[in-house]
């Protein structure tokens, strides 16, 4: 595999996993931060559910990182 694929590999990864975490994220922290609401403002999502989605948003952005370091870091162009 060449130095380009691995670059196109890795910009794909970032924008169909590293975008959603980010958002994801995101969520998770206003949840845990006690904003989170479903539809009205009566039904409250549980803190531990956006500490939970802030943990699986961290592993989705490792995805790229990962994909980054094995494939194109340390080949030469």
């Amino acid at each position: 595999m060449t130095r380009q694929t691995g670059i196109i590999i890795t910009v794909v990864l970032i924008v169909l996993v590293a975008c959603p975490s980010l958002f994801c994220c995101l969520f998770g922290a206003l949840t845990a931060a006690g904003q989170g609401t479903l539809g009205d403002q009566a039904t409250k999502i549980p803190e531990w559910v956006g500490i939970v989605l802030v943990c699986l948003s961290l592993i989705g952005l490792v995805v790229p990182v990962a994909s980054w370091f094995f494939l194109v870091r340390g080949k030469t162009a």
